[in-house]
């Protein structure tokens, strides 16, 4: 049985592109979350004593730590706005469209969702049935509209700060600047709260999403237990037998 055989029996979930994105993603928090906390020092540490001196002396001082840090922030923003422009219509509005959470009633429905399925996960709430799923859960679209509004708060704070610390420096340790830090810090931490989770039930509960994120596709039985609503569309668009 031949490759192309086989991936006629499976669901696709995501281009290639969007597969490189999400590594490419991945990666670049990864150093800017080590990098960021190298930047902290003083009395607020998150990292072993010593951490913040050893990667600033490693790098010829706190200057180019800060100048190394903003410059790959600046690329994961190029990245992902050149991404958006070519890729808006095919990819990026339908993904919104389908996963931002805004509206009062879209809020209720998918934190009563979000609720119960963690409650079920501890054995509780058992009798209750929640509404099939599309293709992202409730919890799926609070936690990717937490982090897309949390991401763009990060890039304005960091655009703000290393502006400042670039042309105006002696405003640095200003109030304008202390703020933007906390707001960045903030949402930063907003953020991982959604990667933990993400994290959570992409290796221990649904491991399968792992393996998609390889090829891009997924078991047609995975799709029918988690998400029926899609299965049922994909069905009856005739992209799944």
């Amino acid at each position: 049985m031949n490759e192309s055989t086989v991936k006629t029996q499976l669901v696709f979930a995501r281009p290639k592109r969007v597969i490189r994105l999400h590594w490419f993603n991945a990666v670049c928090w990864f150093v800017l979350t080590l990098s960021g906390l190298g930047i902290i020092r003083g009395d607020l540490r998150f990292m072993p004593e010593g951490y913040a001196e050893w990667l600033q002396n490693s790098v010829g001082g706190p200057f180019n730590l800060i100048l190394g840090h903003s410059l790959l922030g600046l690329l994961w923003v190029g990245v992902f706005v050149v991404f958006t422009a070519f890729n808006w219509n095919a990819i990026v509005y339908p993904f919104l469209k389908k996963v931002l959470s805004i509206t009062p009633r879209s809020v209720i429905s998918d934190l009563k969702q979000m609720v119960v399925a963690i409650a079920q996960l501890f054995g509780f709430l058992k009798h209750v049935e929640l509404p099939p799923s599309g293709r992202f859960n409730g919890a799926q679209r609070l936690l990717g509209t937490l982090i897309i509004f949390s991401s763009l708060a990060i890039i304005a704070s960091g655009v703000l700060m290393f502006a400042l610390f670039l042309f105006t420096p002696v405003f640095v340790d200003g109030a304008v600047f202390r703020w933007a830090l906390v707001a960045h810090a903030l949402f930063v931490g907003l953020v991982y709260i959604g990667l933990v989770a993400h994290l959570y039930f992409t290796l221990v509960e649904e491991p399968e999403v792992l393996r998609s994120m390889k090829d891009g596709y997924l078991d047609p039985e995975y799709v029918r237990h988690h998400c029926p609503a899609w299965y049922d569309e994909l069905r009856r668009d005739g992209k799944l037998q």
